[in-house]
């Protein structure tokens, strides 16, 4: 079956649009909200991902030594290399069907590529990720973030009420007052990602206490940032 048109061309979008502000630097500075990389050691990482999908090697998918795998991979490349390799590889990319275990290949390349996109312009003081493209990843943070609130006893319903976005509601209908937060898409994007700390979160909007929320934290392996992180 062929790939969600709307995730790959996401995804190619996101390729093309990095190249900008990538092309630039020579990606030596540090990533805040990816401590242990630099901003070319996340770009290696963003084209591994792609070449392991394009090569079938998915065996510990996200696991620390396969991300690890992938930048000491390219460790010889600079970032015109990198985004070249980038691109060489996307038609083939594009052209892989579901994957029977996990599903279609541009979703989670997307889903992973968005987020460090943001990683990277924050670390470039570059202009953020399109709203467009934050909403498409939120789609799928709040289908997993709902599996955790789901977990509360009794049942709590939050409504997440975006100022610049559509409302979701999570959890179960109950005879008590829904939860509302009323955090910018954007924020609840770099959240959900485990890029905002609990005090960040703590500073939305909030229709009543938020320790509840924020103590059932994140699907894993996510977690709060330990600091804050302004991107």
């Amino acid at each position: 079956m062929a790939l969600p048109a709307r995730y790959q061309d996401a995804y190619v979008a996101l390729r093309v649009r990095l190249g900008e502000p990538l092309s630039l630097t020579d990606g030596s500075a540090r990533v805040p909200s990816c401590p242990e990389w630099t901003v070319r050691d996340v770009l290696a990482h963003l084209v591994g991902l792609c070449e392991d999908w394009t090569r079938h090697r998915l065996e510990g998918y996200a696991s620390a030594s396969w991300t690890a795998d992938q930048v000491a991979r390219y460790a010889d490349l600079g970032v015109a290399d990198l985004l070249q390799r980038w691109a060489e590889l996307t038609p083939s990319f594009a052209g892989l069907d579901d994957d029977p275990q996990v599903g279609p290949p541009a979703r989670w390349a997307f889903g992973d590529a968005i987020i460090h996109e943001a990683h990277l312009r924050g670390a470039l003081s570059a202009d953020r990720a399109p709203n467009e493209a934050v909403l498409l990843s939120l789609k799928g943070s709040i289908v997993r973030w709902r599996a955790v609130l789901n977990r509360t006893e009794p049942a709590t319903t939050l409504v997440v009420r975006p100022r610049d976005a559509r409302e979701w509601v999570l959890g179960p209908p109950t005879p008590d007052p829904a939860i509302v937060i009323a955090p910018t898409a954007y924020e609840l994007f770099r959240a959900l990602a485990g890029r905002r700390s609990r005090e960040q979160v703590r500073a939305w909007r909030w229709s009543t206490d938020p320790d509840p929320i924020r103590e059932l934290g994140l699907p894993y392996p996510l977690q709060w940032a330990k600091t804050e992180i302004t991107d």
